[in-house]
């Protein structure tokens, strides 16, 4: 039993196995505790990080209002996370019961945990808030469901043999996304927030836990193969990248998973992409025949042969560069290598497929837009020591946390924000991807755990330079935010004192439009810089109407009365606001006693007929009128134009997307999205040491995106959507 907010839980820790034997009863226990610990530890992050970012949504939040929404949600979280952690991995346990794993299959949920299409059409009698919260918990379970389909299946496959059944596809299975997802729904109930927060709840349950559902399923997939449990059942289904996005992309787990042996995950990718390329090469292979003097180069002897290719041959260009032909410098080795003579060297398959793998990897990476060329051109000098890692230790292409593919993420990472007009030699980190280059190059002698000793020294040299960064990209925000608002003030003074002066400007004493423009325009200035604590705009802009109308013609007793209870306090609060900015600091009083005068006599001069139809005395309210469109005005002016198709994709551009600009001079700056001010429509772009290098309104920069000036640069790990890219090119190749 556990309580937690007042709220009582009643944990079966004996979990229905009906039918099962002792031996079985126990495996499911311990996979149903190993999965469930888990997801909770994913949870838990999850939960960190949603404190995070509704923190950051606060404090970006356009009004007070909204800000306090935000806030509201944080602390509604915060007060109920335990009771929704303890609720889901109850569910999670509940999963693997075999009331739940033998009871009649759902339909929906048969569709959606094998990656099928979900029908919306069901969805269409349910309220607009409901079937926005629908969708979103459908499409992040599909998601999962698609991305996670091998160790689903394998998972599957596993548990339907320990409930003695042949097939998976009857039973129900215990870690379909829909369910989880659905339980996670269920859970989120208790927390009384709006549907925008919930939402927001729903993506960072997909972006920590979803995406990472498949090291719970490699971990009991692991633990179920160890216990013999089908240990030879193999995925023929690519495996997708269990990372989320961004800082998210952390170990959301204990260190237990990073102790087990990486050779155990190496179980998808690498297989799949030899039997992509056996498909190409049935396609495309000409009649061969072996020979009875073929002799096979043995791993270490090709490891030698590359290291030899790597110091005799030429250094990489300083501009542009190319993917190393290894097979043709192997066949320049073999003549040289005297025990090599009067034999027919030939590489193993695997080696032969691992070289052609890598030679497509940096292939890629001199073709990725989104490196500089002379980035790429550092990166690709790693082909080699990158070949002779993979040589050794093939989980590359599997591991995310291989250390040389940490290494060669954390290169192009830092830098898709380094712009080729830099100078190389005065870069830092240029220099700094230069010397890690160079340190493999020179160091590499088959000990991989070089590549972790640079990936660390790499990322604590970029956490120093982004810590700078952000220091002065904050003071950049902060900078343009105070600017846009001197001007939004400037222009609401200008635009308000030119329309009372200019109506009444042949009534007006010169004292008085001086004293409004010169003196009081500042007191109306700073007013509106501090409205949002002060409230004192709408009652500086009421001062100058005042002054403005006791100057004018009275038509009415009610409006002479008006002027005698005004006038006193009116020239009381004059003098106290231009003291406050210092107007005239040396004759104020001279300059009261003026306006005291034409009040005066103004008063003395005027008449009025009670029968005139005349307008009366206005308040400044009912005249203010600022003529800055809201962003609402602002949008349906932008709809409607051609540029409108950008109106979504600039709207979805997250702060910290890199943007590549092409210059009027045809160069290339790139530089990061740091600030939306909602207020102007406008976005300001910074360089990664946080220096404002661009601003642009909606539609210039929808403008540019229409040009092809601005490219949206893509910051996923580069080498995920290296093996996306080459499965994809092997597929088609094998298909042509």
């Amino acid at each position: 039993m556990s309580n937690t907010n007042g709220v009582t839980f009643l944990r079966d820790n004996s979990i229905s196995h009906i039918g099962l034997n002792a031996e079985a009863d126990a495996r499911i226990q311990k996979i149903s505790k190993l999965c469930s610990r888990y997801l909770i530890e994913m949870l838990q992050n999850m939960f960190d990080g949603i404190d995070d970012s509704f923190f950051e949504l606060a404090n970006n939040a356009r009004t007070n209002n909204e800000q306090n929404l935000f806030f509201e949600a944080m602390r509604e979280i915060r007060i109920k996370r335990k009771t929704i952690e303890n609720d889901l991995e109850m569910k999670i346990e509940k999963f693997f019961s075999s009331n739940y794993v033998l009871s009649p299959l759902n339909p929906e949920s048969e569709k959606i945990s094998t990656g099928g299409d979900f029908n919306f059409e069901s969805l269409s009698l349910v309220n607009k808030d409901d079937l926005e919260e629908e969708v979103a918990i459908s499409s992040m379970a599909s998601k999962a469901a698609s991305n996670f389909q091998g160790p689903l299946l394998q998972f599957q496959t596993r548990i339907a043999n320990l409930y003695g059944q042949s097939d998976p596809g009857k039973l129900n299975a215990p870690l379909n996304p829909k369910d989880v997802s659905k339980a996670f729904a269920e859970a989120c109930t208790r927390l009384e927030i709006n549907l925008k927060e919930r939402l927001i709840v729903y993506k960072q349950f997909d972006r920590y836990v979803l995406s990472n559902l498949g090291y719970a399923l490699d971990e009991a997939n692991r633990y179920m193969i160890k216990a013999g449990i089908l240990p030879d059942l193999k995925s023929t289904i690519v495996k997708q990248k269990y990372h989320p996005k961004g800082e998210a992309a952390s170990t959301p787990f204990s260190h237990e998973k990073q102790a087990n042996d990486a050779a155990d995950q190496a179980e998808y990718l690498l297989p799949q992409l030899q039997s992509l390329l056996a498909n190409a090469r049935t396609h495309s292979r000409s009649n061969t025949s072996t020979s009875s003097n073929q002799h096979y180069i043995n791993t270490e002897d090709l490891v030698s042969f590359l290291s030899a290719i790597q110091i005799s041959g030429p250094e990489a260009p300083t501009e542009h560069a190319k993917v190393i032909d290894i097979h043709s410098h192997l066949k320049s080795q073999f003549k040289l290598n005297p025990t090599l003579k009067n034999k027919e060297p030939a590489l193993k398959q695997l080696d032969e497929d691992l070289i052609n793998l890598v030679s497509m990897l940096f292939e890629f990476i001199l073709e990725d837009y989104n490196l500089a060329a002379p980035i790429q051109v550092l990166i690709s000098r790693l082909q080699i020591p990158i070949l002779k890692v993979v040589i050794k230790d093939s989980s590359f292409f599997n591991v995310n946390k291989h250390p040389a593919r940490k290494l060669l993420n954390a290169l192009a990472r830092a830098g898709i924000g380094w712009s080729e007009n830099h100078n190389t030699q005065q870069d830092a980190l240029y220099q700094k991807i230069q010397e890690t280059v160079h340190s493999i190059l020179d160091n590499f002698d088959g000990d991989i755990q070089l590549f972790e000793k640079l990936y660390k020294e790499f990322e604590d040299f970029m956490t120093k330079e982004e810590k700078k960064s952000k220091i002065v990209e904050q003071r950049t925000k902060e900078a343009e935010k105070g600017l846009l608002k001197s001007k939004q003030a400037q222009k609401a003074v200008d635009t308000f004192l030119s329309k009372i002066i200019s109506n009444n400007e042949d009534s007006l004493p010169e004292i008085i439009i001086d004293t409004l423009k010169q003196g009081w325009s500042r007191v109306m200035f700073l007013a509106f810089l501090k409205d949002d604590q002060e409230h004192q705009w709408l009652k500086t802009c009421q001062i100058a109407q005042d002054l403005v109308w006791c100057l004018q013609p009275i038509h009415s007793q009610k409006d002479r009365q008006h002027w005698i209870v005004t006038a006193p306090k009116l020239l009381k609060e004059l003098k106290s606001g231009l003291q406050d900015v210092s107007y005239h600091t040396n004759s104020l009083d001279e300059t009261m006693i003026s306006i005291r005068s034409s009040l005066t006599y103004a008063f003395k001069q005027n008449t009025f007929d009670e029968d005139d139809n005349k307008p009366t005395y206005k308040s400044a309210s009912s005249i203010i009128n600022i003529q800055n469109r809201s962003a609402v005005e602002r949008q349906l002016a932008f709809n409607g134009t051609e540029l409108e198709k950008y109106s979504n994709l600039i709207d979805d551009l997250a702060i910290g997307t890199w943007v590549e600009f092409t210059l009027s001079s045809n160069k290339k700056l790139r530089c990061k999205l740091s600030t939306k001010l909602e207020e102007a429509d406008t976005f300001i772009f910074v360089n990664r040491m946080g220096l404002k290098s661009l601003e642009k309104s909606r539609e210039e920069l929808a403008n540019e995106l229409h040009k092809k000036n601005a490219v949206i640069l893509e910051q996923g790990l580069l080498i995920d959507r290296a093996m996306n890219t080459i499965a994809s090119s092997l597929k088609q190749k094998a298909s042509a």
